[in-house]
């Protein structure tokens, strides 16, 4: 199952964008096309939460990628408020492109969140 979020603001292609992802102004339509880029190739797998998998918020453990989880790399510029990548070996998302609402099984709380109670995103 495909995600398919409805687009109600502007949105540019991103076959007809001409810059770079890290020069795109968050908000724009540019990162909005870059972002709906990103969510056509990020590999959606059934441990993911609804809608790109099977799992719901009910189960355990349920907080998302960017919610401290120590293994999630947050990309540098505009599209690392919403994209990372996860970094745990035993994690089914390992090594993919991931969108911080996806979610993992294996999520582990980093030391910040820890700390602070506050998510690192």
């Amino acid at each position: 199952m495909k995600f398919e979020r409805p687009i109600e603001r502007s949105v540019v292609a991103w076959a007809d964008q001409t810059g770079y992802p890290n020069d795109q102004v968050s908000g724009s339509p540019e990162h909005g096309g870059a972002h709906e880029h990103f969510l056509s190739l990020a590999v959606e797998m059934e441990s993911d939460f609804e809608p790109w998998g099977k799992r719901t918020r009910d189960e355990e453990p349920s907080a998302d990628c960017s919610c401290g989880c120590r293994h999630y790399a947050i990309l540098a510029g505009p599209l690392g408020a919403d994209w990372g990548v996860c970094m745990n070996q035993r994690s089914p998302r390992a090594g993919l492109l991931t969108f911080e609402h996806q979610g993992c099984p294996q999520f582990e709380d980093g030391p910040r969140h820890l700390e602070t109670g506050i998510g690192i995103a």
